[in-house]
């Protein structure tokens, strides 16, 4: 008992040594701290142009030429757990508009945006999946064509791309086409998921630029599709 007495005492007595250690050490470790977030703030800025060339070429497939994209870092007054910088994506969609958040952009706007970042993420980093969900609101036409194009360019590079989606332009350029679908009876509700034969392919497809009354000119335009990006 007194020699717990006695240890405790001794480590009392050189409380002060103790606290100075600790706090040299800790001056040591917010030194390296601001070290390592100026090479942070380094590397972002050296990446900030390439990024935005990047994305100005991809929205510019995307039917938006005159969009531009910028990356703001602006410095805070103390490193934090992301560094010392605070970085801001901003949008201007047209000529002459002022930059915004992305929050502020529409649907199809946003999902244009997503598809330009993921696509060069996915270059970077080298991701082996990659899941878009319903990316594709807010466009038709055209712009679903080239988004397919993209995706399939995606697909082609060594990595797994799963698109959800209700365009027909875009299901066509799949390698694998499923449809999910929702069986509900009395009791319950159940989805379920089936891989498509080539025919069951080219009658969803059909359907999607249909609906459900299949017609001749649908089967038509579905196999024109399915041909095209086949090729």
């Amino acid at each position: 008992m007194f020699a717990d007495l006695e240890e405790k005492l001794n480590s009392f007595s050189n409380i002060a040594e103790q606290i100075s250690a600790v706090e040299n050490e800790l001056a040591q470790k917010e030194k390296e701290l601001h070290v390592i977030a100026k090479r942070l703030t380094a590397s972002r800025k050296a990446v900030t142009m390439t990024i935005t060339d990047s994305i100005h070429a991809t929205l510019a497939k995307l039917g938006m030429p005159n969009a531009r994209f910028d990356i703001r870092i602006t410095p805070l007054d103390a490193p934090r757990e992301n560094g010392a910088d605070e970085v801001e994506f901003l949008m201007s969609t047209n000529s002459g508009t002022a930059f915004c958040s992305l929050s502020s952009l529409s649907g199809g706007e946003a999902a244009r945006v997503m598809l330009a970042v993921k696509s060069l993420l996915t270059g970077s980093v080298q991701l082996p999946t990659i899941i878009f969900d319903e990316i594709d609101t807010g466009v038709s036409g055209r712009i679903a064509e080239a988004m397919g194009s993209i995706m399939a360019d995606m697909g082609a590079a060594d990595r797994q791309v799963i698109s959800i989606t209700h365009l027909p332009q875009i299901a066509a350029r799949g390698a694998h086409h499923y449809r999910v679908f929702k069986d509900d009876d009395k009791t319950q509700s159940q989805t379920d998921i089936e891989l498509l034969s080539e025919e069951e392919r080219l009658r969803e497809i059909a359907s999607m630029l249909s609906g459900e009354t299949l017609t001749e000119e649908a089967l038509g335009n579905a196999r024109a599709l399915l041909n095209n990006t086949a090729r």
